[in-house]
């Protein structure tokens, strides 16, 4: 499909540092040296933990690691991202832009993830991308959920000067496959912004009435 980078994360990771070490060997074999490859640690370690992992992860030419510690450990983050010559990774989980500014400067993170469903919707999301842009770091909105997340955060990539990787998810949740009926195109590694009016994508009745939940 011509997927130029891959995300692996959550499930067992974290839980055997044997098991971390054979996934990611396997990873790379498979996918080849030519693939940016990016691990979601999921929260998965503590400092000493996560240390030893990127040691494993920098043998292997990962990208970037993602949460490998818990967001509020942000001396743990800038001694991590001090320490290794990976891009350390984060911040889906916040919201406004001071909390962002605190993950830039007191954690030292190379790469943000700013949730336009969290953070603030696209105008807190430009106010956190300029922020980034002053510090010389990039930014990735994080875009797992819904399809509508996903088209929103496609514009929002697509409008930074600097933008260049969004999460295009492969998730089977209705949510991401079924709510919009015209998804966001991905071709030949690119994903294509639509032409239409707004995020460019309708939402299905149908699915919000299936899955609504009601007090």
């Amino acid at each position: 499909e011509g997927y130029l980078a891959m995300k692996f994360g959550w499930g067992p990771i974290g839980r055997d540092p044997r098991f971390d070490e054979e996934q990611i060997r396997v990873i790379r074999e498979t996918v080849g040296p030519h693939i940016d490859i990016m691990i979601d640690g999921g929260l998965a370690w503590d400092l000493k933990g996560a240390l030893r992992m990127a040691e494993v992860y920098e043998k292997y030419g990962v990208f970037w690691l993602e949460e490998p510690l818990h967001p509020d450990n942000l001396s743990g983050y800038r001694e991590l991202a001090d320490r290794t010559s990976l891009y350390i990774a984060g911040g889906e989980q916040e919201s406004g832009v001071l909390a962002f500014g605190r993950l830039l400067d007191e954690g030292h993170l190379d790469i943000i993830q700013p949730d336009l469903g969290r953070c603030g919707g696209l105008t807190e999301g430009r106010r956190i991308a300029h922020l980034a842009r002053t510090r010389h770091k990039k930014v990735v909105p994080h875009a797992f959920k819904t399809g509508v997340l996903v088209a929103a955060s496609t514009h929002y990539a697509a409008s930074l000067p600097d933008g260049f990787l969004i999460e295009h998810t492969v998730s089977t949740s209705p949510l991401t496959r079924d709510l919009v009926p015209e998804p966001i195109v991905f071709k030949d590694g690119y994903v294509h912004i639509p032409d239409r009016p707004g995020l460019g994508v309708t939402v299905n009745e149908e699915i919000i009435e299936r899955y609504r939940v009601r007090e």
